[in-house]
């Protein structure tokens, strides 16, 4: 009887392992764990030399996590445009690649990585900015025909990789999956590129808004939550999501008031360069009570109520693939794209509001 219950106990362990293991292999692709230079910066973080509870130490951790990146997103507005343009590559090719690792972990499709990244790069260069484009010696109606001749060729590719037709599900959901990563990152990145064209105010307001709403939702949630908003992301709160909603609303249009004290700011650009102007002379900067400031009112409003469903969007598509974060790269907060998500909504509503109600 003894040996039988040894032999169940063996059989559990070995059982044991191979989930682990399954598990393990499952995160292969994922950035599960920080790289080891990352992990260093992350020891240098004064909050790890304080005696702090795990929430509080999680607090100071995505706190001074915050600080650098605004730090660093306002020390490429220093750069002017090419500094802003710089960012939104950035910000684009690393969400991408969070995305990717992601659906090629959930699919299982071994082969398409290249096939991925060349798509990538075709889209991007459909949907490159006016600026850049005129760079190339080729006219927009021949890089169009281009993007479509290399689409196709993807597309070939994409059908001969099928060997057998037990691998089509899988490879269809990885084809969807690498679709709609381009609709939501580099399309939104583009239209955010062509928003700058219109001045970099508009650019730094629109990301601002959002990370002040989301900053304030978090420490609302954090010292006054206690009534969950939405099931797909449980951490987040009613009480959060209303008293970051009420600071973005109420610091959006003082916010916009400061940025428009900056004429460079405001001034349109072209080829990624400031153009010489005068805000007096324009009716949105100008008056006791400027236009610029009552759109900035509305472009908060947008901010603070539909600007989240970005987030919970997702939310919701990392815990269908049983995650927390799509990335580990900055520490309290998860991936590039964890920080960012609100952000790609944000870029799409500000260039429609820019060029259907502003100008």
């Amino acid at each position: 009887m003894a040996g039988k219950e040894v032999r169940e106990d063996n059989m559990d362990n070995k059982e044991k392992v191979a989930s682990e293991e399954a598990a393990d292999a499952k995160d292969r692709y994922l950035l599960a764990e920080p790289s080891l230079l990352l992990q260093l910066g992350s020891a240098l973080l004064p909050s790890n030399y304080m005696n702090l509870s795990p929430r509080w130490q999680g607090w100071f951790v995505r706190g001074q996590s915050g600080i650098l990146l605004m730090s660093c997103f306002y020390t490429l507005v220093s750069l002017g445009p090419p500094g802003l343009f710089f960012l939104t590559c950035i910000v684009q090719l690393a969400s991408f690649y969070e995305v990717m690792q992601l659906g090629h972990s959930v699919t299982k499709v071994e082969g398409l990585k290249t096939w991925s990244w060349l798509l990538f790069c075709v889209a991007n260069l459909h949907y490159l900015d006016p600026s850049v484009s005129s760079l190339l010696p080729i006219s927009p109606p021949q890089k169009t025909a281009l993007c479509y001749i290399l689409y196709t060729s993807l597309m070939v590719w994409f059908v001969l990789s099928i060997r057998k037709t037990s691998q089509c599900l899988t490879r269809y959901c990885l084809l969807a999956w690498a679709h709609m990563a381009i609709l939501f990152l580099t399309v939104q990145a583009y239209l955010m590129n062509l928003t700058l064209q219109h001045g970099m105010v508009w650019y730094i307001f629109s990301m601002s808004i959002i990370t002040i709403n989301d900053i304030a939702a978090y420490m609302f949630g954090f010292f006054f939550g206690s009534t969950p908003l939405i099931v797909l992301s449980p951490k987040k709160t009613v009480e959060g999501f209303l008293g970051g909603g009420i600071v973005t609303i109420l610091l959006g249009p003082a916010y916009g008031y400061f940025l428009q004290q900056f004429p460079y700011l405001t001034c349109p650009t072209e080829n990624l360069s400031i153009t010489n102007c005068d805000p007096e002379e324009s009716a949105t900067f100008s008056g006791d009570i400027p236009a610029f400031v009552i759109h900035c009112f509305i472009i908060s409003l947008f901010a603070s109520t539909i600007g989240p469903v970005a987030g919970f969007f997702c939310s919701g598509f990392k815990r269908a693939c049983n995650k927390k974060n799509f990335g580990s790269l900055i520490p309290g907060h998860g991936g590039v794209l964890d920080r960012c998500d609100c952000m790609f909504l944000m870029a799409s509503f500000t260039y429609m509001y820019l060029e259907n109600i502003v100008f």
